[in-house]
């Protein structure tokens, strides 16, 4: 019997892991190549992961809802050949090598406890013992569902835990007039929410974010009046063409004048690339959350192949179709709120790249030569890299692109 061991492949953009939602296929089935094997969702997307060979499934190394690091085998499938490659990196027999149930999990010397490090980060976080949880896996590990099915009442008496809430904690500071800030214990009707699937990645995400980078944001105003017409009239022409497609298209134009901004920050040599290619995400709000699909190459793009490729990538983020190659490489992204409304925002930047450009509603003001509709550009940096005026004088170069819609014509 030769195994094929089907590793979690490295996505990039700083993902170290995901979370299995569904598989397609299960133990003793026969799988085809370039069928859907599983669902995993990362902190950009939930993809569909196809086999890259034939043969029968002899077991699954992840349930739905544990969270596998990159690297880490999820399946492993018998194709049936002899002396072929049966590992995505090493040729070894499968009996030879440890296995995947065991291999994420770290047993601290002094514990007892079986948890992936993914578990007990989120232990951590949310303050649970791990020593009171108890494991439904195997061996009794300690899984993600355990954590979420855990509730400190089946191991403290009701009276000690509302006397815990009700403490005061000391808050540390140096400010003197800063005084003792009380828990307020919750009332019966509250709801305790656990950021979950892919709430929890944005969660994990924009934290990291804020946390490694110092932002900063520039705000100007611009005139969209020619661009809402140029819309228009392409819609009566048939012609499907939305204003996202003109600022990803004016973004990918300015980008090539100010390559700062078009860079991603590598957090392990405390540097940044500066990328050659220039590939615009767009956040796209879905019933799941926020994901960033990215248009690949958009200098290269005419506006009509840009607005396919939007329509396209939307819908897919919509219906959870989104693969790998949707929403890996990009350098810059453009968020377009205006179709919900908000007059202005303070975007967070999307880790690893170093801006993000806030598009909002548009809000008429009339002027000598008649009714104009404006709106508000907002462009958030990393300030280790960008200051305050290359942001502004990027910010000018878009607003110009954007208030003569004739410059993408030779573009």
């Amino acid at each position: 019997m030769n195994v094929y061991q089907f590793k979690l492949p490295d996505i990039g953009e700083g993902v170290s892991e995901g979370e299995i939602v569904k598989w397609h296929v299960s133990e003793g089935e026969t799988v085809h190549r370039d069928q859907d094997m599983v669902e995993v969702m990362t902190d950009k997307v939930t993809v569909r992961i196809s086999s890259p060979v034939e043969g029968k499934v002899s077991r699954i190394l992840f349930a739905e809802g544990q969270i596998a690091t990159v690297g880490s085998s999820l399946i492993e499938i018998d194709t049936g050949e002899e002396q072929t490659v049966q590992d995505e990196s090493k040729s070894e027999r499968p009996e030879e090598a440890p296995s995947v149930r065991e291999a994420p999990e770290i047993t601290e010397p002094s514990s007892r406890i079986l948890a992936s490090p993914a578990v007990r980060r989120i232990a951590r976080e949310r303050g649970i013992d791990l020593s009171l949880v108890r494991g439904t896996a195997e061996n009794g590990r300690v899984t993600l569902d355990d954590l979420d099915s855990f509730t400190p009442s089946k191991h403290e008496d009701k009276k000690e835990a509302v006397q815990k809430t009700q403490e005061t904690v000391s808050v540390k500071t140096e400010s003197p007039n800063l005084k003792e800030i009380p828990v307020i214990a919750p009332f019966p009707e509250d709801k305790i929410l656990d950021p979950r699937g892919l709430r929890r990645l944005i969660f994990d995400k924009m934290t990291k974010s804020k946390q490694v980078m110092p932002h900063f944001t520039v705000v100007e105003e611009a005139d969209v009046t020619r661009l809402i017409g140029i819309v228009k009239r392409l819609s009566e022409m048939d012609t499907r063409v939305t204003l996202t497609s003109f600022f990803i298209k004016a973004a990918a134009v300015a980008l090539k004048e100010f390559p700062y901004l078009n860079a991603t920050y590598n957090e392990a040599a405390r540097n940044y690339t500066l990328r050659a290619e220039y590939n615009i995400g767009m956040a796209v709000d879905t019933e799941a959350g926020l994901t960033v699909p990215v248009i690949h190459h958009a200098d290269r793009k005419s506006i009509l192949e840009i607005a396919e490729s939007v329509r396209t990538l939307a819908t897919r983020a919509r219906e959870s179709g989104l693969e790998l190659k949707d929403v890996q490489g990009g350098t810059f992204t453009v968020t377009n709120v205006g179709p919900i409304g908000g007059l202005l925002s303070t975007p967070i930047i999307n880790y690893p790249e170093v801006a993000i450009l806030g598009v909002h509603r548009s809000f008429q003001v009339k002027s000598e030569s008649g009714e104009r509709q404006k709106t508000y550009l907002s462009l958030s940096c990393d300030h280790r890299l960008i200051d305050g005026a290359m942001a502004t004088r990027f910010l000018m170069k878009l607003k110009a692109a954007i208030e003569n819609p004739e410059y993408f014509l030779v573009r």
